[in-house]
């Protein structure tokens, strides 16, 4: 389902140039719930944002979905990112005016579904995330967890084949962490909706099938599991 081969990315500021990825090689099947771990400045927003054609390559080949990206026009990467995509952040990003039911339903908007079938999709997935007795509150009148659940609704709401979470715990409090990381496995598996998620905290790495290693731009650690690590850390 992906594919990167060879991934270079670099940035310039003013004179100086900064590689941020440098060959990087990675291969994810459907379905896979796996981290991208690594401190920061090692590149893992960059990857993720290279996945979600938010950004362009300087150098190699990224496929989704049986897609070369490289080559597609800005139009059609923004119609692979509405269909297909999901992304949830770190400061969660929802609209602070509108209602946690209105903030799930705004990508449906986008993408011109009836009525009918938004109040559907919205109302199911506030359920699954446990928060539909709170459609009707502000962002502002909602805990960070439950900021997050309403994200991560609006996230998979327009059925996306890829959810991107870049770290997804990083403004919460470990117990609330834990609680955001499993509900993400929970739909992964019932949905078969494929996570990657950037991350630099062990706890949550401990819940990933797969740990990707990230230093300096490059993948050191190709494919470890929690299991074969024998820790998260």
């Amino acid at each position: 389902m992906i594919e990167l081969s060879g991934v270079f990315k670099s940035y310039t500021f003013g004179r100086r140039s900064v590689e941020a990825l440098r060959g990087i090689d990675l291969q994810l099947a459907e379905g896979v719930f796996v981290a991208v771990a690594g401190p920061s400045g090692s590149g893992k927003s960059t990857l993720l944002n290279l996945l979600g054609c938010l950004d362009q390559p300087t150098a190699g080949k990224i496929s989704l979905f049986g897609r070369t990206i490289n080559s597609m026009s800005d139009g059609e990467q923004a119609r692979l990112r509405n269909h297909s995509i999901g992304f949830v952040f770190q400061s969660f990003n929802l609209i602070p005016v509108l209602s946690a039911y209105e903030n799930v339903e705004y990508p449906l908007l986008l993408l011109g579904i009836t009525k009918r079938e938004r109040r559907e999709r919205v109302e199911s997935m506030l359920n699954e995330v446990g928060l539909l007795e709170h459609a009707a509150h502000w962002p502002d009148y909602l805990s960070g967890g439950q900021r997050q659940r309403v994200a991560i609704a609006r996230a998979l709401v327009t059925r996306p084949k890829l959810v991107l979470a870049d770290e997804p715990t990083a403004n919460l409090d470990s117990n609330t962490g834990n609680e955001i990381i499993n509900l993400m496995r929970r739909l992964n598996l019932e949905h078969r909706t494929s996570f990657v998620f950037s991350t630099h905290d062990p706890k949550v790495m401990a819940q990933a099938e797969r740990i990707y290693q990230l230093k300096d731009g490059q993948l050191i650690d190709d494919k470890i599991s929690v299991e074969e690590n024998g820790t998260a850390a």
